[in-house]
């Protein structure tokens, strides 16, 4: 074959793989915006508390009981920081930021992340697989959700931070040290916690942290508009969202719910770049199934069952 038509083939394969790869994200988009997916039944529910990557599980139970003794950590250390140099006596108004709601959520979810995957590690004696669960548990059900909440509410805590608030409002409390590393590596850490699980991201799920955001402006505007005050005897947290302006806060909220939807969006295309490097580093171009499924089929397919035990494949 002459170099031209080599050159010409080989331009006709790249093509052809491009519209591959673009009819398959056209369906996967398609696919996620079924009805079915507003809710919380998953057909691998293993995949909520298995790393993505085929590591020991053990290893990945320590990892997540780690990560959930160090942000317990954080945000107590966070909390006696601002109450000894902010709230003095009044600790609760810790509460009343809406950065804080988003830091508490995130421990929680880590907190029960580690929770639900020490119990079913452990209960699955070597690993956890799509055989381990029969439907989707309530606990799995609930960390989803906990997930969605602090993966969602990070990322919309950074970016509010650092394109207006930090500009705009000159608060004291939101100058700190300690404010700008909770409004940055909350959101390096979902990146990363992302990207080492294997828990799925519905782009439908937006709903859910919409419905904490609206919660949350709805307090906000109840504990001002009833005389509450914060530090300095102010009648707002954040100066954007100042109710004596009720126009002005009403633009804000609805930009944080736009925020939310982005970042939901954001989460689920961070998902599939996990999934497209998993699949183009250990199964090649034609596959993209989760490793637990993989793990099953191997095991039950008959040539692998029929492998004397030195020669199975190793999955711890």
């Amino acid at each position: 074959m002459t170099k031209y038509g080599s050159d010409v083939c080989g331009r006709m394969e790249e093509e052809r793989s491009m519209s591959t790869d673009h009819s398959r994200c056209c369906e996967s988009l398609v696919q996620e915006f079924k009805p079915d997916n507003i809710g919380l039944e998953y057909e691998n529910p293993a995949d909520l508390v298995t790393p993505q990557w085929p590591i020991n599980h053990k290893g990945y139970a320590v990892y997540r009981v780690t990560v959930a003794v160090l942000m317990v950590g954080w945000i107590v250390a966070d909390l006696m920081y601002e109450s000894q140099k902010f709230y003095h006596d009044r600790i609760w108004l810790y509460l009343v930021y809406a950065t804080n709601w988003s830091f508490v959520l995130l421990v929680l979810s880590t907190c029960f992340h580690a929770v639900c995957v020490m119990f079913y590690t452990t209960r699955a004696a070597s690993c956890v697989d799509r055989q381990s669960f029969e439907k989707m548990p309530p606990s799995l059900k609930l960390q989803w959700v906990l997930q969605n909440l602090g993966y969602n509410s990070a990322i919309v805590v950074t970016i509010s931070y650092w394109s207006f608030i930090a500009f705009l409002d000159h608060t004291a409390i939101l100058m700190t040290d300690m404010s700008r590393l909770k409004h940055t590596l909350n959101t390096v850490f979902v990146i990363f916690d992302l990207m080492i699980s294997a828990t799925p991201i519905r782009i439908l799920h937006m709903f859910i942290p919409v419905m904490l955001g609206s919660i949350y402006s709805l307090f906000n505007a109840l504990y001002f508009l009833n005389n509450g005050t914060i530090l300095e005897g102010r009648h707002y947290a954040y100066n954007v969202l100042n109710w004596d302006h009720p126009q002005e806060a009403i633009i804000t909220c609805m930009l944080c719910m736009i925020e939310s939807v982005l970042s939901q969006i954001i989460l689920y295309e961070l998902y599939k770049f996990r999934r497209w490097i998993y699949s183009k580093t250990f199964f090649g171009r034609e596959n993209d199934l989760p490793y637990s499924e993989m793990q099953s089929i191997m095991t039950e397919t008959p040539k692998y069952s029929a492998m004397g035990k030195d020669q199975q494949p190793d999955f711890s």
